[in-house]
């Protein structure tokens, strides 16, 4: 017979608020966001790090270059005083290579980074200091040709060994920009890393609730048994595998008068109990179902059943009385009988076959 459902308790719902998810998801979002912003920037330091020294190199390669030119020209002084002019052009032109050098934004900017602004500044004063020699040596002053050209080959081998000193691969100015750069890359995997952990744990958070939703659908909340979905997805599985089994559908005899006399939580009680006893039962390759109210179901596998037998088993599940403290209730189950394929293929068509044999076996009671 078939009864409202009884009072049951709630099953309880895995602790994860939609505030918490919620704020997890912004939290993965923002490491996103904030390792995209973070790449930007390493490549945005990398590019302006480049163009920079692309610039201060060029600098100091023309003035390098005027250098050179100028002990040239200051070694044809040295021997003949009349080449000055050739020397006081060369001087002008590393005078406009200095000036550029120092007053470039993009040198600057290099050159200060690296701490090397001020060699350059103290090392144009020093160049200017050579004017004077200069002047000197026009006037035919051999002495002061001599020492105009030692200052600038001096003046020029002090650029030379500065350049050989910042500007290998392991100088301090590419050491500077290779830790940088691994502190960038550093942080950036270790905001990845995190993004990932955050992802991950939503996907846990998601899949346990998606499946502790899915077993609720499926269960039953006061036996724990499968309920009618349950039941209908194991059939339609068996019946697609081609796997034989028997259907029994099992209607209690006398839960009424439980409900009536006693109330619903006895009858909670009694449901409880039953479901017990019957997945207990000392057969093979069985499942327990509660279609609702005080119907339930069995599926045993096989093709071959001991019809009998099995009916011997679901009697025992009722021989000893169910008690629930100084209450005492006595029942007594009919059950229907269908088969696949024998019966019928149909998932439908069994249910109703065994129902029926159900009905008709209470009914001669």
């Amino acid at each position: 017979m078939k009864l409202s459902e009884p009072t049951h308790q709630k099953q309880r719902a895995p602790q994860y608020s939609t505030t918490s998810k919620m704020l997890l998801v912004v939290f993965a979002t923002s490491l996103l966001l904030a390792n995209v912003l973070l790449l930007q920037q390493t490549r945005a330091l990398s590019q302006n790090f480049n163009n920079e020294q692309k610039q201060a190199t060029w600098f100091l390669f023309q003035l390098s270059k005027e250098l050179s030119e100028l002990v040239g020209e200051a070694r044809r002084v040295d021997e003949n005083v009349l080449n000055i002019e050739g020397a006081e052009l060369q001087y002008e032109l590393a005078w406009s290579r200095f000036d550029l050098l120092i007053s470039s934004n993009e040198a600057y900017t290099f050159f200060s980074r690296n701490n090397m602004h001020q060699y350059f500044i103290d090392l144009f004063e020093e160049f200017q200091g050579l004017e004077a020699q200069l002047v000197e040596a026009r006037t035919g002053d051999s002495q002061a040709a001599a020492q105009f050209y030692r200052s600038t080959q001096t003046l020029y081998l002090s650029l030379v060994d500065f350049v050989n000193q910042n500007f290998r691969l392991s100088s301090k100015v590419y050491e500077a920009q290779k830790g940088e750069t691994q502190r960038l890359m550093q942080a950036q995997y270790m905001l990845f890393a995190t993004f990932v952990l955050s992802i991950l744990s939503l996907t846990y958070f998601f899949y346990r609730e998606s499946h502790f939703h899915r077993k609720l659908a499926l269960s039953d909340p006061l036996t724990h048994l499968g309920n009618r979905n349950a039941l209908f997805i194991n059939l339609n599985e068996l019946t697609q595998e081609k796997r034989p089994f028997s259907l029994w559908i099992l209607d209690l005899n006398g839960f009424k008068s439980v409900n009536d006399t006693h109330g619903h939580q006895v009858g909670d009680t009694v449901l409880r109990e039953i479901a017990r006893r019957l997945k207990s039962m000392a057969l093979n390759d069985f499942t327990v179902y509660r279609m609702g109210g005080d119907e339930f179901a069995v599926i045993l596998e096989g093709e071959h059943v001991d019809e009998e037998g099995v009916r011997e088993h679901i009697n025992a599940v009722f021989d000893a009385p169910i008690l629930n403290s100084d209450n005492v209730a006595t029942l007594s189950t009919s059950m229907g009988l269908a088969q696949y394929p024998k019966d019928s293929n149909n998932v439908d068509f069994l249910i109703s076959i065994a129902d029926k044999r159900m009905y008709k076996m209470k009914f001669q009671r």
